[in-house]
């Protein structure tokens, strides 16, 4: 199959299911209400940003949540996936016998915003994630060096902290934790 052939969309929109006929050629594959988006590998500073969060936030998650990277969840359809850069989920959700996590299976989302595509962050899964419940979402802008706290009221989100490098933000949820973000920015 050709890259040409293997992305003409199906008639009536994408599923994740045809996610598994794409080629794997380096890039993420997520959808939208049926709409393919396709994203380049991240970034080193984005990676970066990724991997000392999730070193951060490993160290003070309880046993029975995870901090998972790479793991893809839907969003009220087949029809609507996202690949979190960062997620906790209850470790329960890892033994379910499906290729992808749910909106149910999320306590918290992060996004670490890549110059190439902020809005997808910024406007499109913040209005997918509220929609689907998810009671946190985190928005970590590298370049202006500042963690967005959201947390879900009703179904969209209300910020509840701006973090700049040398703030220490504590929260009870979704389990107790304190982080600067210095310490991945």
């Amino acid at each position: 199959m050709t890259m040409t052939e293997s992305l003409v969309p199906p008639s009536a929109g994408w599923t994740v299911d045809d996610l598994y006929q794409l080629p794997d050629i380096g890039v993420r594959y997520e959808l939208f209400d049926g709409s393919l988006l396709v994203s380049p590998a991240p970034a080193l500073r984005h990676v970066r940003a990724t991997t000392l969060l999730r070193n951060l936030l490993l160290t003070q998650a309880p046993r029975d949540l995870m901090i998972v990277e790479g793991a893809g969840v839907t969003i009220h359809s087949r029809r609507t996936y996202f690949i979190p850069d960062l997620c906790v989920i209850r470790a329960v959700s890892l033994d379910k016998d499906t290729d992808q996590l749910d909106q149910d299976d999320m306590l918290l989302a992060v996004e670490v915003l890549s110059p190439s595509n902020p809005g997808n962050d910024l406007v499109l899964k913040r209005h997918y994630y509220a929609s689907g419940g998810i009671p946190q979402y985190w928005i970590v802008d590298p370049k202006a060096r500042r963690l967005t706290v959201l947390t879900l009221d009703g179904d969209s989100y209300a910020d509840r902290a701006v973090v700049e490098p040398g703030q220490v933000w504590q929260s009870e949820e979704p389990f107790p934790l304190a982080i600067d973000p210095a310490d991945f920015l």
